[in-house]
């Protein structure tokens, strides 16, 4: 085997977070949400609604030391804010407040939890929920097959979401999206996807080759349209990559590709 033209990749599947997910994915902005709903509860008004009281940020900076023993500068506190309102967490406002060092009132920025931040999180994370337990399923179902001489493929989203093939040592297997073909007018080793993966290869210029060699399976991707991943890292075009078992290919990224998990 010539390593030199062999490129071993990770199998890990990343870059499924949201972003909302990776927003509060660190201490200091779990708790200046943490802050803002807290704020807001103290605040509760006679019909039991809850004022929409804005914080600014030395206010902010001032409990985060007081009450979680958080100390940064008021540049990092911005930094922070800001990813929370790209994430939609929170909302800037306008606020009168009073300023140290100043007289009377000032306008300043403030910031509000927003009304469905929770809600639409609970809902990411159960997004994130249903594609772990899908991803357990289809670990669980291909375990059926793991014979030594088989791989096992299935397609993870999109319209043939679910389909399995099986895929023995001898054969080579080429994959692509339908176009104008037919399962009549190719042979037994072609897999063809529905033409919803519009971004993928058709497979009249296979997007990827699936084959067994030197004791492990690799894939060869010879010039698809919007190529092929692992892990988010791109695999080397007109290279044999060398894949590790339980794999997520991407045939294409984003909308219009196609996840393949790879099991052996």
């Amino acid at each position: 085997m010539d390593d030199s033209k062999t490129v071993i990749l990770d199998n890990s599947d990343s870059g499924i977070l949201s972003t909302k997910l990776a927003a509060v994915n660190n201490n200091v902005r779990f708790s200046i949400l943490e802050i803002l709903r807290d704020f807001e509860r103290v605040n509760k008004k006679d019909d039991g609604t809850f004022k929409k009281e804005p914080l600014y940020s030395r206010e902010i900076n001032s409990i985060l030391l007081n009450n979680y023993n958080i100390e940064i500068t008021t540049q990092m506190l911005g930094q922070h804010m800001k990813q929370l309102a790209e994430a939609g967490l929170i909302e800037e406002v306008g606020v009168k407040k009073e300023v140290p060092n100043k007289i009377g009132r000032r306008s300043v920025k403030g910031f509000i939890l927003k009304e469905d931040a929770f809600e639409d999180l609970f809902l990411d994370v159960s997004f994130l929920s249903d594609e772990l337990l899908t991803f357990f399923d289809l670990y669980k179902s291909n375990q059926r097959f793991s014979d030594g001489e088989h791989c096992v493929l299935t397609i993870f989203n999109g319209e043939d979401k679910g389909k399995t093939f099986k895929i023995h040592k001898d054969e080579t297997v080429l994959i692509g999206r339908k176009a104008n073909f037919n399962a009549n007018d190719l042979a037994s080793f072609t897999i063809l996807l529905d033409n919803g993966y519009s971004t993928v290869s058709n497979v009249g210029k296979p997007h990827l080759k699936l084959f067994y060699k030197d004791d492990g399976w690799y894939i060869l991707d010879e010039g698809s349209s919007n190529g092929t991943y692992i892990a988010d890292r791109k695999v080397p075009t007109g290279v044999e990559t060398r894949l590790k078992a339980n794999s997520f290919l991407k045939l294409s990224k984003g909308n219009g590709g196609a996840v393949i998990y790879c099991s052996f």
